[in-house]
């Protein structure tokens, strides 16, 4: 380790001017996170968020969203964990593109997620349609939509790449001496999985574990539209009942604050078993010895091709579901079923829906203009601090994970009422929404970047005379530039497809693609919801590829 004390880091009696570079992320997470939460919470006392606790009908409710979130995050490590060994240790042709596959429903936004779903696993849907014409029945056979089933299934679908690419990456990092030394010793293969493997990825597993849960536990849409009804609520969907269907702000707040108590644990255990999952793939040799396919036993290669196979057909599935459907239209109630391109001549039509399209990539530039810069700052510093304080600066900036986009809305519209009308209806609010809730990712992503430069590069570039600024233009930027491509990309995706904050933030007239798809769905018009969430899929695709392609590793 290079114990060097270069200009800006720390020297005894003296301040480390680069804290100077986190002024402005803490303004934004000050002004566009902290006092929007803060305001949620305001007047809400310790007897109003014990008595959440207390009421029966609200513990039914925290005792589900728990359930059902520890539920969704074990099916999510189960489907994932072939993949990561998959991806890890065996090359086959088309690697490259399952990987890409695999990643496409974490970036989709969850609204996306439920109409594909709806299509596919719904009563009319295509499966139900392909089991009816296969038996002859004239019921669909399949009940799965608007169930406990269906939450669950949706999460696994939504979540199980973040199990995969946390746990392949620890895999694909492991010593291959590891596994050489415990050979040499005559250990077999399940004594080698017991002994050297398994230790090795169980930080990654807990850490995909915590995030997932995190993810399920403050999961909204999914639930809003698949639950079915009160009797599958969770926090989140009552939070927003509460706030803008019984207006009854302080209970909403009071739930909220028990949410909050518990995301906050399990995003302080992520940050520490990711901490500590990236320390154990930093240990000597290299990565784990890769397996030529062809040379895997029958059986394995049988297993790992049907996998392969459901991954394709699961994910495929519910997303060709809403491609085609988009270009088609029925005539009435059960009616025949045509193509057309009426739903996209619709969209393209000055109107509602064009200014939706218009909206959300505004609003997704808009929010990058303010996290990346940010979350660029706060990267940089974080990984230049020494001992825990980096640590605490990368903690700090990844909070907004921590506190449920609801609650981020609903502090929002706390603060309407002092805001002028005009700067409601321009949109801005959703702006300052977006580049929160993208900002962990991107401080996440870029402090990695920082973190594997080699010191001795910026070492003689101040032995040259650099100051701080050319040496992060010249040395620094050139190297993680392409990694801060893919947060950017990243950050532009959630923001496109953020619907949490936006759908309480929306009454002043703004629309984005996400709350359109939503407000189609509820009036039955699958069909032009379809052609919407196409058009909000080509954008994450797009977003996708730009992340396939910089190899970024560390977006979570």
């Amino acid at each position: 380790m290079n114990n060097s004390v270069t200009a800006g880091q720390f020297k005894s009696g003296s301040f480390n001017t680069n804290y100077l570079y986190l002024i402005f992320p803490s303004a934004v997470l000050l002004l566009f996170f902290l006092i929007p939460v803060i305001s949620v919470f305001k007047g809400t006392s310790p007897a109003a968020l014990l008595s959440v606790f207390t009421d029966s009908y609200y513990l039914h409710i925290i005792t589900f969203t728990v359930f059902q979130a520890l539920l969704s995050a074990f099916f999510s490590i189960l489907a994932g964990l072939p993949g990561a060994w998959i991806m890890a240790a065996i090359d086959f042709k088309g690697k490259k593109l399952i990987r890409s596959l695999t990643t496409i429903p974490f970036v989709l936004p969850s609204i996306l997620v439920v109409l594909g779903f709806v299509l596919t696993f719904g009563n009319s849907g295509y499966l139900n349609r392909f089991v009816m014409a296969v038996t002859g029945t004239s019921q669909p056979p399949l009940k799965i939509l608007y169930s406990f089933k269906a939450i669950i299934l949706a999460h696994v679908f939504y979540n199980f790449p973040v199990s995969l690419r946390l746990i392949s990456s620890a895999w694909s990092q492991i010593p291959e001496n590891r596994y050489e030394a415990a050979k040499s010793l005559s250990a077999g293969k399940i004594r080698i999985f017991r002994t050297v493997t398994l230790p090795s990825l169980i930080p990654a597993v807990l850490a995909s574990f915590s995030l997932i849960f995190i993810f399920c536990f403050m999961s909204f849409a999914v639930i809003l539209v698949l639950g079915g009804g009160p009797a599958l609520s969770t926090i989140e969907v009552e939070i927003y009942r509460l706030a803008r269907i019984n207006l009854d702000i302080n209970a909403a707040a009071a739930l909220a604050g028990a949410g909050a108590v518990l995301t906050t644990v399990f995003t302080a255990a992520y940050i520490f078993l990711q901490k500590n999952s990236s320390g154990n793939s930093m240990d000597s040799g290299a990565g784990i010895k890769k397996i030529r396919f062809s040379s895997l036993s029958s059986p394995a290669r049988l297993l790992a091709m049907v996998y392969i196979l459901f991954i394709i057909l699961i994910i495929a599935g519910p997303l060709t579901a809403v491609v085609v459907r988009s270009f088609q239209t029925q005539t009435g109630w059960g009616g025949k079923i045509s193509y057309t391109l009426r739903w996209y001549k619709q969209i393209m039509t000055p109107g509602i829906t064009l200014k939706a399209i218009k909206n959300t990539l505004l609003f997704g530039a808009g929010s990058l203009l303010i996290s990346l810069p940010a979350g660029l700052s706060a990267a940089w510093v974080g990984a230049k601090s020494r001992g825990n304080t980096g640590r605490i600066i990368e903690i700090i900036f990844m909070l907004p994970i921590g506190i449920s986009t609801v609650v981020l809305g609903l502090g929002y519209f706390r603060l309407i009422s002092v805001l002028p009308e005009s700067f409601i209806k321009s949109g801005i609010l959703i702006i300052f929404a977006h580049s929160v809730i993208g900002l962990p990712f991107i401080v996440r992503s870029l402090t990695a970047s920082f973190q594997k430069i080699n010191p001795s590069m910026i070492d003689a570039a101040r032995s040259l005379g650099a100051d701080t600024a050319r040496v992060f233009f010249d040395i620094e930027l050139p190297l993680v530039i392409s990694n801060v491509i893919s947060a950017a990309a990243f950050g532009f995706c959630i923001s496109a497809g953020e619907i949490n904050s936006a759908i309480i933030l929306s009454d002043g007239g703004v629309l984005t693609i996400p709350i359109a798809i939503y407000r189609l769905i509820s009036s039955y018009n699958f069909f032009g919801a379809c052609a919407m969430g196409t058009i909000l899929m080509l954008i994450c695709v797009i977003s996708l590829y730009i992340i396939e392609k910089t190899g970024n590793e560390e977006l979570f």
